[in-house]
This record gives C-alpha cells, structure tokens and sequence, in this order.
C-alpha cells in the first residue's frame, strides 16, 4: 500500500525527562504548547515566563540577564495607553505603574534564574530569524507593543549574531549548572507576515543555528518539531484555520513524538497513569450528588494517593473534596427534610 507521509526516525535525548526534574521553558507559543502538556502531566516546568518571544537575540539575552542576576534596560520601558510595557518582554507582562512593571520583569527574573541554575532541562524554541531594531536606543527589541513603524529596522540575523549571542549565554550557564540539558526547536509555526519565500530563509537559518549548536556541545540537543509538522504531517488538514498555526491533532502527535524522544517507560507508566486520572477528572456525572458518585469521588483520591509522592495534586483534591462536601450537605438537608416529614 502506497504511503502518504514521510515519517522519520528519531534519535531520543542523551538525557531523559522524569518527574524528578526541573524544567524551564522559553521562547515563541510552540514552547507553551510543550510546556502546557509538560505542566498537565505534573512535571516541574516554568512555562514561557517571559512571554512569547520568536527571535534567539532577546531569548538568550534575557535568559543570561536572568543568569546574572541583572535588572532589564532602563531605557526599553515605555508607556501604551496608560499601561507600562518594556521592549525586551511580551506584551502581555504589563502593569499600570512603571515601579510595579519594574518588580514584576525582576521577580521573574529571579524565577527564571532559579530554574535554570538548579533545572535539568532547557527548552528553547526559536520562531524567526528576523528581528526589529529599535532606532532611539539601537536596541534588538523582544517586541515592537505596537509602537511607530518608523521608530524600527528590520534586519536579518546572521549565524555569527545568533552564535556569539547563544554562546554568551552557553558559557555562563555552565559555570552554574554544568548538568542542566539544552533542548533547541525550531517552531513549526509558518511567519507568513515576513512573506513565505523570506519564511523559509529565516526557518532555515535556525535549523542550520541549531544544527551547529548541536554538533559543537554535547549537552545541546535538537527536537525536530519543525520538520515533524512540515515533512512528516505536511498536510493542510492539521494546521488551525489561519493555516499558519499547528491544530490540536498536530501538536497531539508532535506530544507523542516528543515523549518517544524523552521519556523512559517508567516515566510513560507514569504519564499513562495520570491520563487515567485526568479522564476520571473530567468525567462529567448525570446526579453528581448521588450515592454512586460520592463513590466515585473516593475512589479518584485513593487513585492520587497512590500516585508518586512527589506529584502535585493539590488543586485536583481541594476541588473534590468541595464536591465531596457538597454531596454531605445535600444527604443532610434529605435527611433533615425526611425527618420534618416524618413528624
């Protein structure tokens, strides 16, 4: 029978992802789809604290700025609308007084700095090779926050821009934690707005960027979502409807491509457990203050306790016992109700 997809082989991670780890997440909204996945199976993950960054300049600019224990640029705040922003961080870290944005970009700093001096696992997924140059402060911005075109320059990066900035970084980051694992993408997500011909320059850039990386430090290595989603699934039917996006069937099998490459069977027996679990969280009953589903209830705690100690439930028990409570004091008003009859 004749295949319609090119399917690859791939080479699984020289260091293994379990629930024991530390993992940090950064750079454009493919890193959050991992990440998300990562968080749902109760793997220590910060999750794109920065916000959504596409270009290798300001991702490893703010991860040695975190390294470093060193505050943002003064002068890259600026003022939109009566909220304050700054120009190496999304837009979606704001706050309505400069001094409080200030002790927002430093707390996460400080996050970010704990995960990745104490983490096993970096994850970077880089979007574009093409960045903004801000003219009043010759500044490579994160973000333009919607600002005068004429204040900013496209440019291209070349490999000694992204090379000189990674290794900046690589070298500090393993005075700190020499054990931690750098993980490179290239996002799967199609920038059509810098044009297709210009998109696949910039695409191939960063696979060539990260195959140099990977070749030059052992501890660097390379997840192919790129090509799972442009040479594997290479299909229409499994990006979202502005057909630039991975839909969810896609970042479905990317996940199980992911776990392949990354998790020992220990770690899957765990992830199969936890399915079950959330599936039994889901669940949504037709007399949810019934008998059978009190039952039910209880039964799903015993299923988390006898989970790995270190997994945290926390959220999921508070919210059954809520349902739990709310089925007591419904047998309670019955049987109060009952008895006023009775007399």
């Amino acid at each position: 029978m004749k295949s319609f997809r090119t399917e690859f082989g791939i080479l699984p991670s020289p260091k293994c992802i379990n629930h024991e780890g530390k993992l940090l997440t950064v750079g454009s909204c493919f890193s959050e789809v991992i990440g998300e996945k990562l968080h749902l199976h109760k793997f220590r993950v910060l999750v794109n604290p920065f916000g959504i960054l596409f270009n290798p300049i300001s991702i490893f600019k703010l991860l040695l700025l975190a390294l470093e224990k060193q505050s943002p640029d003064g002068n890259l705040y600026l003022t939109r609308h009566d909220k304050h922003y700054h120009f190496q961080f999304h837009s979606r870290i704001s706050a309505d007084h400069k001094v409080d944005l200030k002790d927002l970009l430093d707390h996460t700093l400080r996050q970010v700095n704990d995960c990745i001096r104490t983490g096993s696992h970096l994850m970077v997924t880089l979007g574009t090779a093409f960045v903004f140059r801000h003219l009043p402060s010759n500044s490579i911005v994160a973000n333009c926050h919607k600002q005068p075109a004429k204040d900013f320059r496209k440019e291209l990066l070349t490999f000694e821009e992204m090379i000189l900035v990674f290794e900046s970084f690589y070298q500090e980051l393993k005075r700190y934690n020499p054990g931690i694992q750098i993980v490179l993408t290239v996002s799967p997500v199609r920038h059509i707005k810098d044009g297709i011909p210009q998109n696949q320059v910039s695409k191939g850039l960063l696979r060539v960027f990260c195959d140099l990386m990977e070749k030059r430090y052992e501890d660097v290595y390379y997840f192919p979502a790129y090509e799972l989603q442009m040479d594997d699934l290479r299909d229409y039917r499994f990006y979202k409807d502005d057909l630039i996006h991975p839909n969810a069937t896609a970042e479905n099998y990317i996940w199980e491509k992911f776990k392949d490459a990354f998790f020992e069977q220990p770690t899957i027996d765990i992830l199969h457990a936890l399915d079950q679990v959330q599936k039994n969280l889901n669940h949504r009953p037709f007399e949810p203050l019934s008998e059978s589903h009190f039952e039910f209830l209880q039964h799903l705690l015993q299923k988390m306790e006898r989970m790995p100690a270190g997994l945290d439930f926390s959220e999921e028990k508070k919210g059954i016992m809520e349902k739990l409570k709310q089925i007591e004091d419904f047998r309670q008003t019955e049987k109060s109700n009952s008895g006023n009859e009775s007399e």
